[in-house]
């Protein structure tokens, strides 16, 4: 009798929040975690959406974690939801990332 296993990814956490506003405690990297039931884990590239990002330049990785740079996240526009998609060697796993903009304006 074959019995297969199914591996289950996670990614943690599954939602995160970027700030544009440089003196706000968001604006900083955002890590995210990536684990699985089963096996060791690869991470051989991140999206965001369709967009292919560029490691040690947009990310980088260490162990299980992807770590997206601020400096990257700076680019990315105000009020927008975006999926982050992490493939490995045992399959993919998406995360969202919204940034948002606390700066207040004085006039």
């Amino acid at each position: 009798m074959c019995v297969t296993k199914k591996i289950r990814l996670t990614v943690s956490p599954e939602t995160a929040t970027f700030d544009l506003n440089p003196e706000g405690d968001g604006y900083a990297d955002v890590v995210l975690t990536v684990a699985a039931n089963e096996g060791s884990i690869t991470v051989t590239d991140v999206y965001n959406g369709e967009d292919k990002l560029t490691k040690d330049t947009n990310y980088t990785v260490a162990d299980n974690k992807v770590t997206l740079k601020t400096a990257y996240l700076a680019t990315l526009t105000e009020d927008e939801e975006y999926s982050i998609i992490i493939e490995t060697n045992q399959g993919d796993v998406v995360a969202a990332v919204t940034v948002v903009d606390t700066t207040t304006e004085e006039g």
